[in-house]
């Protein structure tokens, strides 16, 4: 493969050019987490400390060159690097108390969406767009560790379940924060919710108490 090494090409195609190169060099393997993770160290060495693309990306870049992928492994992988994404962005925010290496409940998802829209209805009052955008990329950070979560076959249905719901929480924040809290006292009294999560009907846990 001829290699762009001109100055002008862009990071996307350097980035690009990087992955293809350290998987050609290793003779073609399948996609799994040791590949992964060479790769991952490479990105880090030129440019910069934290990985320019997950192993997600990593992955669909060696899909169009006819990479055999190991979809468990991706998917671990890509779990635990947006988990560290999350970390390290929640850190910035002074949030890194809502934000552990454990997978997040939806106790701990309500408490984390509660503070990020604290926050911007702090930041929207002063009108402070960067900040707004922070809360914005962090969640969506959140909401994306989720999804990861929630398609890993070999983790539990029952944590599967819990994340595809707060991915879902997560996805009405984003698109509107102002009516997130109305919503999920509603999502929570719907029976499919009960149901799913197992939470005991209000009419029930009266009479049990009487």
């Amino acid at each position: 493969m001829e290699v762009n090494r001109s100055g002008d090409e862009a990071p996307a195609a350097r980035m690009r050019t990087a992955i293809l190169e350290t998987w050609e060099e290793a003779g073609k393997p399948p996609v799994n987490a040791r590949l992964l993770d060479a790769i991952g160290a490479r990105l880090r060495r030129e440019f910069g400390n934290q990985d320019p693309a997950g192993p997600a990306v990593v992955a669909r870049v060696l899909a169009d060159e006819g990479a055999e992928l190991k979809h468990p492994e991706i998917i671990e992988a890509d779990a635990e690097w947006r988990q560290a994404a999350l970390a390290s962005n929640a850190q910035q925010l002074g949030l890194e108390q809502l934000v552990s290496d454990e997978v997040m409940t939806l106790a701990a998802a309500e408490t984390f969406i509660t503070r990020l829209e604290e926050l911007r209805r702090q930041d929207d009052g002063s009108s402070d767009r960067q900040a707004l955008a922070q809360l914005h990329n962090i969640a969506s950070e959140a909401r994306r560790l989720a999804e990861s979560i929630a398609k890993n076959r070999s983790a539990e249905q029952s944590v599967r379940e819990e994340q595809a719901e707060i991915a879902e929480w997560l996805k009405l924040w984003l698109q509107t924060p102002a009516l997130f809290k109305d919503w999920l006292e509603l999502r929570r009294r719907s029976d499919e919710f009960r149901s799913r999560f197992a939470v005991p009907n209000h009419e029930d846990t009266k009479t049990q108490s009487d």
